[in-house]
């Protein structure tokens, strides 16, 4: 049996008649409470009894309700009041909100149709511009973090809540002494930017990498990255480039146009991703635009039938949320959109052709002429197709001879087993001066010498130093790695150290050595697009 939670029943600040818990945090808990004065509905987080002597959470509190007292957005919750009980408790009242978090729709509804992604977005970075305007970073966005709720003529308008670690930079006052260490990281691991996940110093745009997080969760269903510890997460942000969602969902619905702004959004580099929320939200409706566009060009009233929809698939409640989602709830099962659906069918917009009307030929017309014309053509039609299949079949047929029995012309060496070896379409190691030294990427261990058990203990002693931003370390260790076990993902971690050290011919040599190890890696692309970067 759970324990009774003495705060129901209780009017604090003789104002709040506590009604139910709805929720629990580390800091303390919430509640649904009642304003006696006006009878409305009003929701109460209170801190923990226990945590009142503890200087930096009462001040880290305080900052919740500084911080979002200056917002008046209508997409930010709205803070009625703050103060402290007679028994010392310390709460924030804030307006109350009916609806589901993102996390639960994301969990319950997924796939998500992309206009209802962008709606719901959009009105989130509305209230990051608003909240970046007067210098507050929220610091922790997430779905759990962003209320949904229905109106009759609003769906899925959106309230972005808890600014509980939100920090403002804008230095118009003093805020007393920091509130977190230095380099101590508070966040959600799942939504940390890099230069969070470092301890690095934060500005707005560390929100928006978020925004990617949440954008990539919402088209795939997944997380950008999996890992089962904070530790895990927080390395892979740093070091790893997801790869895009279609990459690790292809039957997910996702426009190109979308993928290529999330994953803009997700660059390591706060400089390479949108700069404002207001820009972001600019380029998700120039998206939404294009794609109502589109719509409009392939409807009108001369529009060929449509796909039947896919049935809607039955929801069942979820007993328990995840905080993390790593693919579609266990209730779901496939994937709906794996369904390759081709019944045809008429909309109800959509005029109804009346049958043909076979006319009679104009009087003098011989009815057995026009049959004899008819026969004809339709018979040098199937002639015309029967040439046509003979002759797909004849190149079908030297194509499997070419591959079945392949001449010695057409053998190229496994790269894995030999040192420097071919590979097709990837181009060749730059040529070295006669005598000199083999660079570390010239040189590829054999396979029978190579000891990945060692290799693994030093990329993860590598991302550690990584983590604390001793890029030598860093380097020391991924390069000892590479001698044990030359991998194509050890070189691309040995490529963004050197593009962030501004080793350009260092960056260039580890990427072509990426890239004949792997040509059809899916992280090339972003490698591809900084090297371009380095030529023009």
């Amino acid at each position: 049996m759970p324990s009774v939670d003495d705060t129901i029943g209780k009017t604090i600040a003789g104002k709040y008649r506590v009604e139910q818990m709805i929720g629990e945090g580390g800091m303390g808990k919430v509640y649904k409470a009642t304003q006696l004065a006006l009878d409305k509905p009003v929701v109460l987080k209170v801190l923990r009894q226990a945590l009142l002597g503890d200087e930096r959470t009462v001040a880290r509190f305080q900052r919740e309700a500084k911080a979002a007292s200056r917002l008046n957005h209508p997409n930010s919750i709205s803070v009625l009041d703050f103060g402290q009980a007679d028994d010392g408790a310390m709460f924030i009242a804030m307006e109350y909100v009916q609806g589901k978090d993102l996390h639960q729709i994301l969990s319950r509804e997924w796939p998500l149709p992309e206009s209802r992604v962008m709606r719901i977005m959009s009105q989130v970075l509305s209230a990051l511009a608003d909240a970046h305007s007067v210098g507050v970073v929220h610091r922790d966005l997430k779905p759990e973090n962003i209320m949904v709720s229905q109106g009759r003529s609003e769906p899925d308008f959106v309230k972005v809540l808890d600014f509980g670690i939100a920090k403002i930079i804008d230095g118009t006052e003093d805020d007393g002494p920091a509130l977190t260490r230095a380099g101590f990281v508070c966040g959600t691991p799942e939504y940390m930017s890099p230069e969070q996940a470092r301890g690095a110093k934060l500005d707005h745009r560390s929100d928006l990498y978020a925004v990617g997080v949440i954008l990539y969760q919402l088209v795939s269903g997944l997380l950008p990255f999996d890992s089962d510890t904070a530790v895990g997460f927080a390395t892979k942000h740093l070091t790893e480039i997801p790869p895009p969602p279609t990459k690790r969902r292809p039957e997910a619905r996702v426009s190109q146009a979308m993928e290529r702004l999330i994953m803009k959004a997700l660059s390591k580099n706060p400089d390479e991703r949108p700069q404002t929320a207001e820009q972001f939200r600019a380029e998700l409706l120039a998206i939404d635009k294009e794609r109502r566009a589109a719509v409009g060009r392939r409807s009108g009233p001369h529009s060929a039938p449509s796909l039947a929809p896919i049935p809607q698939r039955k929801v069942t409640p979820l007993d328990q949320q995840e905080t993390k989602v790593s693919g579609p709830p266990p209730h779901m099962g496939a994937s709906p959109w794996s369904q390759r659906e081709q019944t045809l069918k008429h909309t109800p917009d959509e005029p109804q052709t009346s049958p043909s009307v076979v006319q009679a030929p104009p009087p003098g017309t011989a009815r057995g002429a026009r049959t004899t014309v008819d026969g004809a053509g339709a018979l040098a039609f199937k002639i015309a197709t029967g040439i046509l299949v003979l002759i797909a079949l004849l190149l079908a047929g030297a194509f499997v001879v070419k591959e079945f029995n392949p001449t010695k012309d057409d053998f190229v060496p496994v790269h894995e087993d030999v040192p420097n070896a071919p590979v097709p379409n990837a181009p060749a190691p730059r040529p070295r001066t006669e005598g000199a030294t083999p660079r570390l990427w010239d040189v590829i261990t054999p396979k029978a010498e190579r000891r990945p058990i060692d290799a693994d203990k030093l990329v993860a002693q590598g991302n550690d130093e990584f983590a604390r931003q001793n890029f030598a370390g860093a380097l020391k260790a991924w390069e000892e790695a590479w001698r044990r076990d030359p991998r194509p993902e050890l070189a691309l971690r040995l490529f963004e150290l050197a593009r962030l050290e501004q080793r350009t011919d260092d960056m260039r040599s580890w990427f072509e050595t990426a890239r004949r190890l792997n040509p059809t890696s899916t992280a090339l692309w972003y490698a591809e697009d900084r090297v371009d970067a380095l030529q023009r």
